[in-house]
């Protein structure tokens, strides 16, 4: 009995584990399908990584050096300024030329343009956000930020675009799996898509959002104000975090690259809805001046 008790445990095993192997196979056959757009934003991608990995690093080797020049210049005067003055002012002299240096760019105690810098400010570039807390001083550095925008925005434009449908069909899928849109129509589906896509972008504002007030003492609504002007792309650059750590900067690329494609999906799924209304409108007055001019009748036309 015990034995045959062990056989129908290791058989429920057994048909368990086919049942996972199916499902699994189920899968593969399902991204067989779509390999082609997978392995496609894939490689759009890296393409967009690699493009900023390389744009940063010559950003890098062209303004680096010039700022290390600045730092040893302003050092020089600084002292030499120190040196011609009583050093029980020292203090006093000190504090307001630092300001100085803080409000008119000069070097600073942190560098500018190591590599994850410039990576940001490369991510800033292409996805025109343009903050203006770091920018090229060179006119090689200035030069080569024309030649790198006309190429990295069109490239990221096309990789956000391409990532936004995907997510538009992952949260089409999600609504299937879960039973949402049994008994909908094609457009009460969408409605709910939609409704789904803007919960979910407010919940990456709103987290970033308190990220950012816990990391940079923030007021929250200061915090929501910097994140909904970054993920639109207008950038004033009004407020910019100062923590320079590389795990802030990764999560700060992370939830950038996540909020510009959520809310990406919603304003464009708006559009949409504001270019029905406007083509409803217009059709609706074409109607009335028809009506009104024409009595909804044929013209006669004088013989």
């Amino acid at each position: 009995m015990v034995h045959s008790l062990w056989q129908v445990i290791d058989n429920s095993k057994l048909f368990a584990y086919l049942i996972i192997l199916s499902k699994l196979v189920q899968s593969i056959l399902v991204m067989s399908k779509l390999g082609g757009k997978v392995i496609a934003a894939f490689a759009t991608f890296i393409a967009v990584l690699t493009y900023l990995a390389i744009g940063a690093a010559i950003f890098q080797a062209i303004e680096q050096e010039h700022e290390i020049e600045q730092r040893e210049e302003y050092d020089q005067q600084l002292n030499l300024l120190l040196d011609k003055v009583d050093p029980v002012f020292h203090d006093e002299l000190k504090a307001p030329c630092h300001m100085i240096e803080i409000l008119e760019a000069n070097p600073n105690n942190t560098a500018q343009w190591d590599f994850v810098n410039s990576v940001i400010f490369c991510l800033t570039i292409v996805t025109t956000i343009g903050y203006g807390a770091t920018y090229p001083v060179t006119d090689e550095g200035r030069g080569f930020c024309i030649f790198f925008a006309l190429i990295g925005i069109p490239l990221f434009m096309a990789c956000l675009a391409v990532y936004a449908q995907h997510t538009a069909n992952l949260i089409r899928w999600i609504m299937k799996k879960l039973g949402l849109t049994n008994g909908l129509e094609d457009e009460q589906t969408e409605k709910m898509q939609q409704l789904i896509t803007a919960a979910f972008c407010l919940t990456v504002i709103l987290t970033f959002s308190g990220y950012l007030s816990y990391k940079e003492n923030w007021d929250y609504s200061d915090s929501v104000y910097f994140t909904f002007i970054s993920f639109t792309t207008i950038g004033f650059g009004d407020l910019y975090p100062s923590s320079n750590t590389t795990d802030f900067h990764i999560i700060f690329i992370c939830f950038l690259i996540l909020g510009l494609i959520s809310l990406g999906t919603v304003i464009e799924a708006q559009t949409t809805n504001f270019g029905n209304l406007l083509r409803t409108i217009s059709s609706s007055c074409d109607c009335l001046c028809k009506n009104r001019c024409f009595g909804g009748d044929r013209v006669p036309v004088d013989e």
